[in-house]
């Protein structure tokens, strides 16, 4: 009988089913045991499998030796499976230059390993740099933004302008970006229409520092708030968060995260979309759209803040560094609800989820000072229903 993939794996088998041996001590003395090994008395048929291929495969599927004692070919299973196949990378590939010379990293200092990615973007005839808001929780609020200069070395240049805005959920970050940077760079052009469903979009961005072109991305919905999206080719890996979402060239949102496919199909919204669906998928990737850049844009250069209104009444301003961090009813001197802030809350409509008495007493807690703020404090508005006062307290 010839030495074939079969005959590997069943040696894998025995050697795994001796209670005093694990499989990774199998693994280690494979090739030993594998020239020893001349026939059987029946031959087995198995699916063909390289040699090297085999290897790898064992260490994904190791288990403790007691659990091959019993039925070793029970587990072989799990060696085909496609969870425990070793994930490939995505290859790279080159991107249009006019999206090269939009997209660069952001790091805390000049050099540094960890790297998130952000790209320029025009505004209302101004260029604007964006990225995830969570990736300055790494790399702090003064952020190196790192080009290419002509010969391709990496040159840097400080950002001190970060602007995060009080839209709670909003994963989005803006900055102003250096003069001197400019003529480098070339800005994307924002389309604020939402991308369909059942559509392909386009990215660029950098993961591990490496710069990447992905073609191929399906929308799956899009809402005013997400667009959700699978990136076709193969799981995306760390450092993409604050790329571009690119439809026909022009920028429609910001990828902000990744929802593994675990965690959605915990998720209501995943048997509706996907009822027919029982295979493996790669992860799930949302992206924040653009609209909502526009709209910390605006707050960062309007310092008269915006309005907060509850059941049409104006009840104070909410400033760019501050934000509403919840609510509170309180009725005959008892707290009966307290709703913390939840993404892209209504500040024209606050009373959403409240059911109102004409006795009740509403606060609205505020958080003064944004994320590089040393000093912070916290103040609410404190409205009577009855009178229509408002308060300000701390």
């Amino acid at each position: 009988m010839k030495k074939t993939g079969g005959t590997c794996l069943l040696c894998f088998c025995l050697l795994a089913s001796n209670g005093s041996w694990s499989p990774a001590y199998a693994q280690k003395n494979f090739p030993k045991w594998l020239k020893s090994l001349t026939s059987f008395h029946k031959p087995v048929k198995l699916p063909p499998v390289k040699f090297p291929q085999l290897y790898r495969i064992l260490s994904k599927a190791s288990l403790p030796a007691k659990a091959f004692s019993s039925h070793p070919t029970a587990h072989m299973g799990m060696l085909f499976s496609p969870i425990t196949q070793p994930v490939s990378t995505r290859p790279l590939q080159p991107a249009p230059k006019a999206i090269q010379r939009a997209v660069f990293t952001l790091q805390a200092v000049p050099g540094a390993k960890g790297k998130g990615s952000a790209f320029a973007v025009l505004i209302d005839g101004e260029m604007w740099g964006v990225t995830a808001r969570h990736v300055l929780d790494d790399i702090g609020r003064a952020p190196y933004l790192s080009i290419p200069d002509q010969k391709g070395k990496e040159i840097f240049f400080q950002v001190n302008s970060v602007r995060e805005g009080n839209i709670h959920g909003a994963d989005i970050a803006v900055f102003r970006i250096p003069p001197q940077v400019q003529p480098r760079l070339t800005p994307l052009v924002p389309d604020y229409r939402l991308p369909a469903a059942r559509s392909s979009v386009q990215s660029a961005g950098f993961s591990h520092g490496n710069f990447g072109w992905f073609p191929r991305i399906q929308v799956f919905f899009s809402s005013t708030h997400r667009i959700l999206t699978r990136y076709q080719d193969s799981p995306i890996r760390s450092g993409y968060c604050g790329s571009p979402l690119l439809s026909n060239g022009k920028v429609v949102g910001v990828f902000a995260g990744v929802i593994t496919s675990e965690t959605a199909r915990k998720s209501a919204w995943y048997s509706a979309l996907f009822p027919h669906l029982s295979v493996q998928i790669n992860s799930f990737n949302y992206a924040i759209p653009i609209t909502w850049v526009r709209k910390i844009i605006k707050q960062s250069t309007q310092p008269q803040g915006t309005v907060l209104k509850f059941k049409g009444r104006p009840i104070g301003v909410l400033h760019p560094d501050e934000s509403i961090r919840a609510i509170e009813q309180i009725r005959n001197d008892r707290l009966v609800k307290s709703i913390p802030a939840y993404p892209f809350m209504d500040y024209k409509r606050l009373e959403h989820f409240f059911d109102i008495q004409p006795h009740d007493v509403f606060r609205i807690i505020i958080r003064q000072g944004d994320r590089s703020s040393q000093k912070r404090r916290t103040y609410w508005y404190e409205l009577h229903m009855d009178t229509h006062q408002v308060l300000v307290r701390q």
